[in-house]
């Protein structure tokens, strides 16, 4: 049998985006990871394999717990202690009429479901050393459904008071900085810093963090959400963030500094934690008409000062793969279709001036090709967008008049606008008003499940494949002549494709299964 760098190589050289769906029968990839111990894993970022040595994996894993000290070992598995924990905490609270009925429901786990947590680690190969991110994967934790509850009750509530000192995409940047350099505050000398916080979640510290939770809800005037107090808050989050218990190479740990970075609740506080923090830095910047900003979810936008003059482009890491779903993937036309178009907007969002975009337009082009897209098609896709927002029509696929670029680009920013600002006022107000309904609906008319009517709908899916492209029209006009003269005629159909498994969801694991023996001898 070849050894894995072996096959690799010899792969690499036929397609280097391709190599490991084309490997042998006879050597299977699961088979020589396990024989090698070798260590598969998708990357921090970019989304694509890594492969590493489980030696490697061990070592760093261990120098990252003892540099952080945010682990202890346990005697034995804390499963089932939490489990009790959460079962007393919501029964009291329940108790107590501090929490209702259908709110004890979303978060009591159920015993039959619940499962350890597992840590593992995924690697990022775009830093030095490739360093790994720990993930405390608590899908099925006694405390998952606290996590989620609090999330959705909080989070709303942050988006919404924090809202101008969060950029919500590269877009959302952009428009700040043009209005900033509009208002004359834009200067030759003028600086743009960006910074990091190593660790944020895994060293964040826990009793603070609960102290400025309730700052922030009082300072806001909520002493209550959801008719629930923020004392009964304050007793649900700490179990959340503190009893996070995992096995790990046959070894029971607890996290003691931070929080899970699996669980969602985690990222809701920190970002509460920062709210504290910022306050004075952000005073200060106001009173001298800069700016600040954080949580950008892609660094993906070049900005520069020339001289006094903002000018932005399209950021590419050195780590960037020039990869996107292969053309000859089985995956529905619109995938192609808007893969082509979200990197043609996106190029002309950020380019300041044509000659930008048209180097942005070269780099799309060399990409989608790389990856089988036929120029006939991105030809086809990029005369669809120029021609819907401009008045010329073009019979070449490229932009020579600087004026239709700027209208054109003025345009894609004003749209990107829109949907930013009604996603910002959208989900406070329609979840808002959705559980006004639902408590009205609770006390005046209350169902045997305590759920609210709506509309029948049947939701089917059917796997995606192209030999079955006809298949929604097929199941259309069988439902049609099934139902027919029946009451199910006002039922509304829903028709959905499921995408076949990739290669993630082939090869990498899902759950980290530990030895069984060592887990039955610690829980007796």
């Amino acid at each position: 049998m070849k050894s894995l760098d072996e096959i690799i190589k010899q792969y690499q050289k036929r397609s280097p985006l391709l190599w490991i769906s084309n490997l042998p029968d006879d050597e299977p990839l699961r088979k020589i990871l396990k024989k090698g111990q070798y260590v598969l894993r998708v990357t921090d970022k970019s989304g694509i394999f890594h492969i590493g040595h489980a030696a490697d994996y061990a070592k760093k894993a261990e120098a990252y717990r003892k540099k952080t000290c945010a682990y202890i070992e346990l005697d034995s598995d804390p499963l089932w202690s939490v489990f009790d924990k959460v079962i007393l905490l919501l029964n009291g609270l329940r108790a107590k009429k501090h929490i209702l009925s259908w709110q004890l429901d979303k978060m009591i786990p159920k015993r039959e479901k619940v499962q350890s947590a597992y840590l593992y680690f995924i690697p990022k190969p775009h830093k030095i050393g490739t360093p790994l991110r720990p993930i405390v994967s608590s899908l099925h934790m006694p405390t998952t459904g606290i996590s989620k509850f609090l999330d959705k009750l909080i989070r709303p509530l942050f988006d919404k008071y924090a809202r101008s000192t969060t950029i919500i995409d590269g877009v959302d940047l952009i428009q700040r900085l043009e209005a900033y350099a509009t208002n004359g505050y834009l200067n030759p000398t003028t600086y743009f810093c960006t910074f990091d916080i190593t660790d944020l979640y895994i060293m964040l510290p826990q009793e603070e963090s609960f102290y400025i939770l309730t700052e922030f809800l009082l300072q806001y005037g909520y002493h209550k959400i959801q008719n629930i107090p923020i004392d009964a808050i304050r007793k649900l989050a700490p179990i959340v963030i503190k009893e996070n218990g995992f096995p790990y190479e046959n070894i029971f740990y607890r996290q003691v500094i931070g929080g899970a970075l699996g669980s969602v609740f985690t990222l809701t506080l920190a970002n509460i934690l920062m709210w504290k923090w910022e306050k004075q830095l952000v005073h200060r910047l106001t009173i001298s008409n800069e700016i600040y900003g954080r949580s950008v979810p892609f660094l993906d936008v070049l900005i520069e000062n020339r001289k006094g003059t903002l000018t932005t482009s399209v950021y590419h890491k050195e780590a960037d793969e020039p990869y996107v779903v292969p053309f000859r993937s089985d995956h529905p036309s619109h995938v192609f279709r808007n893969t082509i178009d979200t990197a043609i907007i996106r190029a002309v969002r950020y380019s300041t001036n044509l000659s930008q975009f048209e180097e942005e337009m070269r780099q799309i082009k060399l990409m989608l090709l790389y990856n089988g897209y036929p120029p006939i098609h991105i030809d086809c896709r990029t005369n669809r967008l120029f021609t819907k927002y401009l008045f010329n029509s073009y019979i070449l696929p490229m932009l020579i008049n600087s004026d239709d670029f700027s209208h054109l680009r003025h345009e894609f920013l004003l749209k990107s606008k829109n949907s930013i600002n009604n996603a910002a006022t959208r989900n406070p107000t329609i979840a808002g008003q959705a559980h006004l309904t639902y408590l009205k609906n609770q006390v005046e008319h209350p169902t045997e499940d305590n759920e609210l009517i709506t509309k029948r709908h049947l939701i089917i899916h059917y796997w995606h494949e192209i030999r079955l492209r006809k298949q929604y029209q097929s199941i259309r006009e069988l439902w049609s002549r099934t139902v027919q003269g029946t009451e199910t005629i006002d039922t509304a159909l829903i028709i959905g494709t499921s995408l076949n498994p990739n290669l993630k969801q082939e090869l990498i694991t899902k759950n980290i299964q530990t030895d069984s023996r060592f887990v039955n001898e610690a829980r007796e």
